[in-house]
This record gives C-alpha cells, structure tokens and sequence, in this order.
C-alpha cells in the first residue's frame, strides 16, 4: 500500500514537472522493516533465552518467542517515531506536503494516515497484524500480537490509546456527550487508506485554489475506485469550473450509471442536458464562423486552460 500511495505522489505532480523516482523511497520504507525487524528480534530471543548448567542456551518455544504486543508496539515507536524521528506536523497540519508520501518520508512529518503508511508497511513485512482504523475525526492504527491488541496513534509517536484515552479524543472531535461505540473501530480497507490520504491532498488542494491539482489527485484516486459515484460527481464539477465541458459531460454521465438516490440522479441529469445544449450551440456557433470541426476542438482545447472567474464552492460530495 504505501508503494502505491509513492506511485500516486509522482502522479500527482504536475506534467510540467520532472517526475521523481520511487526507487529510494522504497529502499527507505524497506529499511524500516528491516529495523523493525531486528528490533523485535532483540526484544524477544535475548531476553527469554533459558540458560541451563552450561551456560548455553535452551530451545525456546515457538509460542514464547513471539513478540507480545507491548514489545510489538515498543518496536514500532522505538524505530520509526523515535530512532527515525517520525512524527505528526501539527504546527503545518494542512500543509500539503503533509499528504505527500514522498516528501512526508522526506521532511519525516506528516498527517495520521501518511505516517499509518509506514507502521502499516513496516508491520506487515515483520507479519504482525495491524490495521488501519477509521477513528472520528482521527485516523489510529490496530497492532495485533499473540491473541493481544492495541490501538495506537502514528501522529503522535505510535503511543498507545486505551479506553479513557480514546473517549477523551472522540469527545474533543465529536463533542462532550459522545460515547464509545462500536462503529468508531471500523476497520479501514487498503482501498479506503489509499482514498484517505488522496482525499486530504485533494482537499488542500482546493482551499489553495488549484483546480487543476485537485482535479488529477481525482482522475487518479479514480484508478483506485472507478466505481464511487462521489468522485465522479466531483471530477464533473471540477471539469466544469475548469471550462472543460465535453470532460464534465462524461464525468456525470459516469455519475448518474453509479447514482442510486432518484433525487440527485434527476438533478445531475438536467445538469447534463444544459452542457449537451451548450457544447451544441457552441458547435453552431464555431461552425457559422467558419471554423473546422478540427479548429473548434482545439479552440476548446485552448479555452479549457482557464478557470471560471466566478468562486462558486465546489461540491466535495454528493448531496444525499
């Protein structure tokens, strides 16, 4: 997973560009497991090592060599938080280099989600079970070790969440009357990470105003998904500030196949014949000008380039 949010970084850049190479950022990602790895290996083998008469080491049971979960997530924080000095940026939270993997593995700074990349990453090559948590508010990792488990938080160093700890978090994002239940531990799917972290970029993008970042960072979390009707729906309406009308036109009619609300359906529908009508007239138009078919599709081509000058909010989501 955290290989495939490297490769959507590079995607994310701009044409204009150089493409950065991934190579050694996955050495990196892979120097941390490998660390992680002998971490652990020192935490359980030296320590639970029997000596008999000689001084030589007993057989250890396989059951007893593994790690328990305090040395599992003991590893973790010691490795990545603490030797590597990962760590969440609070003071440049919506900074997006903070959803960036490539410069988060760079600057060693980074939103919940990125930094549950590399303990997602590194855990896993080590065979520990972990999963990603899609918390209120909040995204923690599951560390799960010889039948235990652990919540923990990648922001903050991977310290370890227990009840009181986790209530007192829901409370300060969901309010004071907010209780535990159990649809706050609702386990986040690879897929879903992956559109987490591409989500947080698309949105910075958009409180920055670049239109044409947010609307790749969608085109390419479409490649991930390519049946969540949402971001159809957004792609259309990015495509449509953008001036890109034969774009928006494909991206809602993509919307309303996906779309199961008859309310929306109907709305986006007639939204869909406005652009059919203006993509048409604006043929008649080219063509009573005496512009080719050809020339008028490169004229739109060239129009698309710029932005409406109006600063209508874009819709993040369908209404539903």
């Amino acid at each position: 997973m955290a290989e495939a949010a490297l490769h959507f970084a590079r995607l994310n850049q701009s044409n204009g560009t150089h493409k950065r190479d991934i190579v050694p950022f996955l050495a990196i990602l892979d120097d941390l497991a490998d660390q992680v790895r002998s971490e652990l290996a020192g935490l359980t083998l030296q320590p639970d090592l029997a000596v008999d008469g000689g001084n030589q080491p007993l057989p250890v049971d396989d059951k007893e060599a593994e790690p328990t979960i305090d040395q599992v997530v003991r590893g973790l924080q010691t490795v990545i938080a603490e030797r590597n000095g990962f760590q969440g940026d609070a003071e440049n939270y919506d900074d997006l280099a903070n959803a960036d993997l490539m410069q988060v593995i760079e600057r060693k700074r980074g939103l919940p989600v990125a930094l549950g990349m590399l303990y997602i990453h590194a855990a896993r090559r080590c065979g520990i079970a972990v999963t990603g948590i899609d918390f209120p508010g909040h995204f923690l990792l599951r560390v799960q070790a010889n039948g235990k488990r652990k919540m923990i938080d990648p922001f903050h160093g991977a310290i370890s969440l227990g009840p009181a700890e986790l209530r007192e978090l829901l409370k300060s994002f969901s309010g004071l009357d907010a209780e535990l239940a159990p649809e706050h531990y609702k386990p986040s799917s690879d897929i879903d990470i992956l559109l987490r972290l591409q989500n947080n970029i698309k949105v910075r993008a958009l409180r920055a105003g670049e239109l044409e970042l947010a609307t790749r960072v969608i085109e390419h979390s479409l490649l991930i998904d390519p049946e969540h009707e949402g971001l159809w729906h957004q792609l259309g309406a990015l495509y449509a500030r953008l001036d890109q009308d034969h774009m928006a036109l494909g991206a809602f009619e993509q919307f309303v196949k996906r779309c199961d609300d008859p309310l929306h359906r109907a709305r986006i529908e007639a939204v869909i014949e406005e652009l059919r009508d203006r993509l048409t007239h604006n043929t008649a138009h080219q063509n009573a000008n005496g512009k080719s078919g050809d020339d008028a599709a490169n004229l739109t081509a060239e129009d698309s380039t710029e932005p409406r000058e109006n600063n209508d909010p874009i819709p993040l989501f369908p209404d539903k």
